[in-house]
């Protein structure tokens, strides 16, 4: 009797062990937090390309080549210039279009009003931080209305 009693104990410590992987297993496919540098994208970042990028920069096709809807935006480049340089802002193309200065030839947005000194400074400021932007659906964009507009 005592014999069962103990096989009991130890095939319910076996199905709790299991059962205890099975969901730390599970723990590694829920989607990761996202870095500080991938939280700073997520929160300034992502609401300023949406808003203001986006109504262009949507597709693979635009003239530019520069689409913004995911990461591959990062290493987008035209005729040999990167419109993102992690780390270097004022390498970026990017940087040179938004703030209607350098050798750009058509400053963005190409509409009737320019970003603000606030978000030119998030952009440079992401860039310089190294440009992450997070993968999967969170780093995926959509162009949004710009209720400035």
């Amino acid at each position: 009797m005592m014999h069962h009693h103990i096989m009991t104990r130890i095939s319910s410590f076996w199905f709790l062990a299991a059962g205890t992987a099975a969901l730390l297993a599970s723990c590694d496919m829920l989607p990761q937090r996202p870095t500080p540098k991938e939280q700073f994208f997520l929160s300034e970042v992502k609401p300023i390309l949406e808003h203001n990028c986006l109504v262009c920069h949507h597709t693979d096709s635009h003239p530019s080549g520069l689409n913004l809807t995911g990461p591959r935006a990062v290493v987008a480049s035209r005729r040999g210039r990167a419109f993102v340089v992690p780390g270097r802002p004022n390498a970026s193309l990017l940087v040179t279009a938004i703030s209607r200065s350098g050798s750009h030839p058509k400053v963005m947005p190409r509409l009737d009003m320019s970003l603000t000194e606030d978000q030119i400074a998030v952009l440079r400021e992401w860039i310089q931080d190294g440009a992450a932007w997070p993968g999967g659906a969170r780093g995926r964009l959509v162009a949004k209305a710009n209720p400035e507009r």
